[in-house]
């Protein structure tokens, strides 16, 4: 896989300007500026798995435990040959987005041997839990500092966050174009898995394609996938466009989640230090998964606002593909709540759980053509 290779190669790179590595599940809240500031690469995990990857971390975690994370503790314990690059790892975040991620993390640090940095973020959204998310910047600075040897500045961590603010709208650039699904997932994953250095590239690409978007047939029936990310190797993308659907928006965190949380210029040139800029960003950040207890209502109310913007344009309802990764707590628990209130806005669900193996790729498929033979 070129992706693969390339990146691979490019960690290489890094290691030879004696770049270190710090990898971390694919969620939010983690600091990324604060460890580029340092002269530390972000990392981030964000690989589909299979039935191999999930089988081998079953010495570790129990079968029980969400696929995406199972699979990051295969690829760590198996390290196929397109992965290697995972020995170039030096550190390894443990946070806490989900218990999932935090028993995964620590078993890649654990039995791996990799050294470990901690980052912990508030389940609530409240003026104490602004005020701990600040406590645990200063860890997190501590903790880098400590690696690095130096201070962090201020001014060299403003510069990271207006360099990732900048990448982040060229993402947000990208997501206006008229583009099939799964291209533009690909793009926003590679992006998201070089960060801000693909800047160029993901220039180059919007305007090669801004005058030639590809226009969908009448018979193409939009969705919005949301829920649970769609990672890189993962087929879901694929299988939605041959059953005749197209993703037209990804309410996920590879996708808005990420690139929608930019600054405004007035922010960025307001009298606030790089810290303040952060905690504001933690604070407006209402579609985090760590915003009890608004965080399913707020999820909603934003669906029933594309769709109703969808809806004046079209002059009808989009789809909506809640994607649950198995034994993902954070969304099976709540999915027949959010089908029950997005139906009552006319809005057509599909609960699609599953994980990574190959044998339920064909019912998969008839689930989804199914539901989208239901839309109108």
């Amino acid at each position: 896989m070129t992706l693969l290779s390339d990146f691979s190669l490019f960690l290489q790179e890094k290691k030879q300007e004696d770049v270190k590595i710090a990898a971390f599940l694919a969620h939010d809240n983690i600091p990324e500026e604060m460890m580029d500031a340092c002269g530390i690469f972000p990392f981030r995990m964000m690989f589909g798995g299979n039935e191999e990857l999930m089988n081998a971390s079953h010495d570790y975690l129990p079968p029980s435990t969400c696929a995406f994370t199972q699979s990051s503790i295969g690829l760590f314990a198996i390290k196929p040959s397109k992965y290697q690059f995972l020995d170039l790892v030096d550190y390894f975040i443990v946070s806490n987005h989900c218990v999932s991620d935090i028993c995964a993390s620590e078993t890649i640090t654990k039995y791996f041997n990799i050294p470990r940095l901690n980052f912990y973020v508030s389940y609530t959204k409240n003026e104490n839990s602004e005020k701990y998310f600040r406590l645990e910047l200063e860890d997190f600075k501590r903790q880098l500092e400590d690696i690095t040897k130096s201070k962090l500045a201020d001014d060299k961590l403003y510069g990271s966050i207006k360099k990732y603010n900048k990448f982040k709208q060229k993402l947000l650039e990208l997501n206006s174009l008229n583009l099939i699904g799964s291209k533009k997932l690909h793009i926003i994953q590679e992006a998201m898995l070089f960060g801000p250095s693909y800047y160029d590239k993901l220039t180059d690409f919007i305007e090669s394609n801004r005058d030639k978007q590809i226009h969908q047939a009448d018979t193409l029936k939009n969705v919005i996938l949301t829920g649970c990310s769609v990672f890189i190797s993962d087929y879901l993308v694929d299988s939605i466009e041959d059953a005749g659907g197209n993703v037209c928006f990804f309410d996920t965190w590879i996708g808005s989640h990420y690139y929608s949380q930019i600054f405004s210029e007035d922010e960025l040139n307001s009298n606030l230090n790089p810290y303040d800029l952060l905690v504001q960003r933690y604070k407006k950040n209402f579609l985090s998964d760590h915003s009890v207890p608004n965080f399913l209502d707020n999820k909603i109310a934003q669906l029933v606002k594309i769709n109703n913007s969808y809806k004046k344009k079209h002059d009808k309802n989009v789809g909506v593909i809640n994607h649950i990764i198995k034994f993902c707590d954070h969304f099976s628990m709540l999915s027949s709540y959010f089908k029950e209130k997005l139906q009552k806005e006319g809005i057509k669900v599909l609960n699609l759980e599953r994980d990574y193996s190959g044998g339920n790729r064909g019912q998969i498929s008839t689930r989804i053509e199914a539901y989208l033979e239901m839309l109108e």
